[in-house]
């Protein structure tokens, strides 16, 4: 898989404007979503090969934007980052691999 676009989504401008800036020097199309709802939106019209989503964000959380994603695109299957700063554990690390099929999983300091 070549990897050209990908989505940054996170509600600290901070996170998103660090990581987007990073990626786009080495040559990605990055879009950016402030929240679950928007993130939802721009996987399904933009199709990026890669997510990197928030675990905790306002409207709908990183998780439940993976689960919509399956029900909705079942066949588009992008490689998914979760970042949290909030669910540090082995077993969220656990939960989100199995049930959410998640490539990584990185936990925020």
């Amino acid at each position: 898989m070549v990897l050209k676009k990908v989505l940054v989504a996170d509600d600290s401008r901070i996170f998103r404007i660090l990581t987007s800036e990073v990626l786009r020097e080495h040559g990605l199309e990055v879009f950016e979503a402030t929240n679950g709802g928007q993130a939802l939106d721009l996987l399904l019209e933009k199709r990026p090969e890669l997510a990197i989503l928030d675990a905790l964000m306002p409207l709908i959380s990183g998780f439940d934007v993976i689960g919509k994603l399956h029900e909705v695109a079942p066949d588009y299957q992008p490689v998914i980052f979760i970042v949290t700063a909030v669910y540090k554990s082995r077993r969220w690390e656990s939960e989100a691999r199995l049930q959410y099929q998640v490539h990584e999983y990185l936990e925020k300091p």
